[in-house]
């Protein structure tokens, strides 16, 4: 019976998923919400912020989850976490539409303020501490942070992304939470087939901050300092990224002002010329040289499962 409801919380959302990043792909290209594959030839314009679309089913299996869950404060946790992952997609959504409606841009440290805000919120109410608060918002607020930059290619962040909901649902086993995770995973894979190599969508911040919110409010749910610790050395390639980033482009680390990479004849993917900014991506090219833009999105894949693995091992 369990490993049914799961298989059925799993396939549900990954149903859902789909059907909702097609649509809103759709009415997304019609909106001219677009963005450039820059990484290819074609320089494809391709629907932007269909993350977006994975509220509809977290919402539609935490309302399910909510009428079969007996105890009321796991109700509540429930609906706490759903409203609080919608906020933060929101949020992204308002960054992904900004460049094309609004004549001024919000500068970064408000969006960080309302960041933090939500962040907060969410954690007084699972800690009673003043230090538990803080460090639940800093846990949240930092995975959330930590998933929207480790991008860049096609199927980097959603890809890595999955993964890492795949290990949150092993530590999450056994708690109340456990299905909550599973249909995350789900939606987190519907949206991976349209963003795969070659993408035919792109999360936008919405997705990133919706799928980092999402892992990490499931693990504030449990209240359990030990999890957390855990989960957070997940990203230690996501900390490895941020911090290169930081190091060598820290007035433009999201990487926006100038075209991060330099697609080659042969359709490889090298370094910019006479650059000395790097990301997570761009150090693998110097160690390895220049590669298909599939082959970095697999060997990061291959890094996050390997580091996942191996703390997952460890403790």
């Amino acid at each position: 019976m369990d490993f049914l409801l799961t298989a059925l919380f799993f396939f549900v959302s990954l149903a859902l998923g789909i059907a909702s990043v097609w649509f809103i792909a759709r009415k997304n290209k019609e909106l001219g919400l677009v963005g450039i594959d820059i990484n290819k030839k074609e320089q494809n314009r391709i629907p932007e912020s269909t993350g977006i679309a994975l509220l509809v089913p977290l919402w539609v299996c935490t309302l399910a989850f909510c009428m079969m869950a007996g105890n009321s404060s796991i109700k509540t946790s429930a609906f706490y976490w759903i409203a609080m992952v919608s906020l933060f997609a929101l949020l992204g959504l308002f960054d992904d539409i900004k460049p094309k409606f609004l004549s001024k841009t919000r500068k970064w440290r408000y969006r960080a303020m309302l960041a933090g805000l939500v962040s907060l919120g969410f954690s007084a109410l699972f800690f009673h501490s003043l230090a538990g608060i803080v460090l639940g918002a800093l846990f949240l607020a930092g995975i959330a942070s930590f998933e929207n930059t480790f991008a860049g290619l096609n199927g980097w962040e959603v890809g890595s992304g999955f993964i890492l909901s795949v290990f949150f649902s092993l530590l999450l086993i056994g708690t109340p939470y456990f299905l909550l995770s599973i249909a995350l995973s789900g939606s987190i894979l519907a949206l991976l087939v349209f963003n795969v190599f070659p993408a035919r969508v792109f999360p936008g911040d919405s997705g990133t901050l919706l799928i980092g919110s999402g892992l990490a409010g499931l693990l504030i749910l449990t209240g359990s300092i030990t999890l957390m610790s855990v989960a957070f050395l997940f990203f230690t390639p996501h900390m490895i990224d941020f911090a290169v980033k930081m190091a060598t482009n820290p007035r433009d680390p999201s990487q926006r002002k100038t075209r991060p990479y330099k697609l080659l004849k042969d359709s490889r993917i090298g370094l910019p010329d006479n650059s000395g900014k790097y990301d997570f991506a761009k150090l693998l090219i110097r160690l390895f040289g220049p590669m298909q833009e599939k082959q970095i999105v697999l060997l990061i894949w291959v890094i996050v499962i390997a580091n996942c693995t191996a703390w997952f091992i460890l403790f």
